[in-house]
């Protein structure tokens, strides 16, 4: 498995919403893509991950 372009361990079971709890990263505040999938982090689904997917998340940052 690949985050935001370096590799990090995989464990079996894992969901994209851990995934988001192990890295202290707040769904509410980023754009998410699972390989071809694009959330936006509030709507992002707690779906299954696989060893081979690629995830890139994106901190939104707003302005004014």
């Amino acid at each position: 498995m690949h985050v935001n372009g370096q590799p990090h361990p995989y464990t079996p079971d894992l969901t994209l919403h851990q995934l988001l709890r192990e890295l202290n990263i707040n769904p509410e505040r980023v754009a998410i893509a699972v390989n071809d999938d694009f959330y936006a982090g509030g709507q992002a689904p707690d779906r299954q991950l696989d060893e081979r997917d690629v995830v890139e998340i994106v901190k939104v940052i707003g302005g004014g």
